[in-house]
């Protein structure tokens, strides 16, 4: 099977979809959509993926691109998810997605000068221990002159010393991408921006007809299925009802999350922070051009589709910032927000603080047949389709089929495929570096695009170590369909780069055009219309 994502297999998964009678149809291409349908049809089941938007384009993008096992869930008590996360944590740092995900060292600063630092330390102990034997180095102690001398931006005031201990940061939007690939090489139909839009009654022979709408087209066409897993997240209730009549079959918290990114110049440091607040925590997470700042954590009870980032919750993070830095960094300082919501189980004892609640995830019988997961965290992705496929498998009287997503590498994970020799273009060893690390063992995909066209080999105006044949991989192999799903998710230019100019905007659009068909017309709405949208860019 290809792991090809383009307009070719987009049209291929919607006919193959059509026709006959699936095993399981996944509503939501996240990260447990995606790895639900690739932990089924590795199981040998007929599997399609749909998603009304992008791969990711909701939660599963809008993360803190952390790899974790999540030290305050430890403080919490909860054991068993940490435990779970680290192993999970490591699996992907070695076997699954080690071009994706590497690891990155965290300092926690100290304020006080005894008990602290044995309480937190008998903390990472614990964190240590319940890793096994990780990858990654153990925890350590340091001074207040070595930790300022790795982070000099902080003030000398708001420590007496701190404790060093790693995880790992990932590219969120690509990893999830690697996982749909990874789905349809092993037989799923994947196809992006298809809505559910309707189901059909006719279900005495115990099978399901929903109607799916192609969003490119318009088209609106049935898929008979034996199982349906809703992987929405946040959407769940709505969906839901589609086949309950009511939004109340599944419970879920929407806590609302927020991140801001600031130019590497804005401050000094060689490791990332973690800084409690008493409310969460706040990530400082440094990347080769910028820092990721997060995150806030605040029930969101408005429509799930309108969430964005306001002044409050910016000044929220910056006034933390302030505390623990020299010099305060200045609110046009930030050049690129975003807010995402997490789907958190629902549990009334919380009394609305989000941050209390459990990161664990629960399946939901929504239906006979029709089965809801909502929780978990983006580390925990396989776990999470492992029990929803297990489920699947236990409710529609199949023999259980084993899981065996640990040993499958994702596409690009450089245990795959031999990787292309260096001298295939005449690219830089800089630049190389670059795409090697986008691309894993898959570069030679994007590679043979510069050496098929030589004007895919230029580089992208305004925008140094991205290149044109970028954006053609992107909607050739990756599934992308619109602007923003090229620009946002598979380039991440927002977050890369210092200023997202309207000549990268436009030249986009032009590749993207030339590799779909888009006409003129749609080619400058396109661009104008992410030039609108400020949210990408400052």
């Amino acid at each position: 099977m290809t792991s090809k994502l383009g307009p070719e297999s987009r049209r291929t998964a919607i006919e193959a979809m059509a026709d006959g009678v699936l095993d399981l149809l996944v509503v939501g291409a996240g990260a447990t959509g995606c790895g639900t349908a690739l932990d089924a049809a590795a199981r040998g089941l007929r599997v399609g993926l749909i998603e009304k938007g992008d791969i990711a384009e909701g939660t599963s993008s809008r993360s803190s691109k952390l790899v974790h096992g999540g030290l305050r869930y430890l403080q919490q008590g909860n054991v068993a998810l940490v435990r779970e996360a680290l192993r999970e944590r490591d699996l992907l740092l070695t076997t699954l997605a080690p071009h994706l995900v590497e690891p990155l060292p965290f300092m926690l600063p100290l304020h006080h000068r005894v008990w602290e630092r044995a309480y937190i330390g008998a903390g990472l102990l614990a964190y240590d221990v319940l890793a096994g034997s990780s990858v990654l180095p153990r925890h350590r102690h340091l001074t207040k002159r070595t930790a300022l001398a790795k982070f000099p931006s902080l003030r000398p005031d708001s420590l007496i010393g701190a404790l060093q201990y790693y995880d790992a940061q990932m590219d969120d939007a690509r990893l999830a991408v690697a996982i749909a690939r990874t789905a349809a090489q092993q037989g799923a139909s994947v196809a992006p921006h298809v809505a559910l839009v309707d189901r059909l009654d006719d279900d005495s022979d115990g099978l399901h007809r929903v109607v799916l709408r192609d969003e490119l087209t318009g088209d609106q066409f049935t898929v008979t299925t034996r199982s349906v897993a809703l992987c929405v997240g946040v959407w769940a209730p709505e969906v839901s009802a589609l086949f309950t009549g009511s939004a109340d079959a599944v419970g879920v918290i929407r806590s609302k999350g927020v991140h801001l990114r600031l130019p590497r110049s804005a401050m000094t440091g060689e490791t990332a922070l973690i800084i409690p607040t008493g409310k969460s925590v706040l990530f400082v997470i440094p990347s080769p051009t910028y820092w990721l700042i997060g995150t806030t954590d605040t029930e969101w009870m408005q429509d799930p589709d309108t969430v964005e980032p306001t002044r409050e919750d910016i000044d929220y993070l910056l006034n933390l910032l302030d505390g623990i830095l020299l010099r305060p960094v200045a609110y046009d300082e930030v050049t690129y927000t975003f807010a995402g919501l997490r789907p958190l189980v629902r549990d009334q004892a919380v009394g609305g603080n989000t941050a209390k609640v459990t990161r664990e995830h629960r399946i939901v019988r929504v239906a006979p047949g029709v089965l809801a997961i909502v929780g978990g965290k983006w580390t925990t992705y396989r776990v999470m389709a492992r029990d929803l496929v297990d489920t699947v498998l236990s409710d529609g009287g199949l023999p259980p089929r084993e899981c065996t997503t640990q040993l499958i590498p994702l596409v690009g994970s450089s245990v795959m495929a031999a990787r292309v020799p260096h001298d295939a273009l005449p690219l830089t060893p800089e630049a190389r570096a670059i795409l090697d690390r986008r691309y894993g063992s898959r570069v030679g995909e994007v590679i043979g695009l510069m050496a098929t066209r030589a004007d895919l080999s230029a580089p992208l105006p305004d925008a140094p170590g991205y290149w044109a044949a970028e954006v053609a991989h992107a909607c050739l192999s990756e599934g992308a369909c619109d602007l923003d799903d090229v620009l946002d998710r598979r380039l991440r230019v927002g977050l890369n780069l210092d200023a997202v100019t309207p000549e990268l905007v436009q030249s986009t659009a032009a590749i993207m055009g030339a590799t779909l068909g888009w006409d003129a017309g749609t080619i400058e709405n396109s661009a104008a219309a992410y030039l609108r949208a400020s949210v990408h860019h400052a």
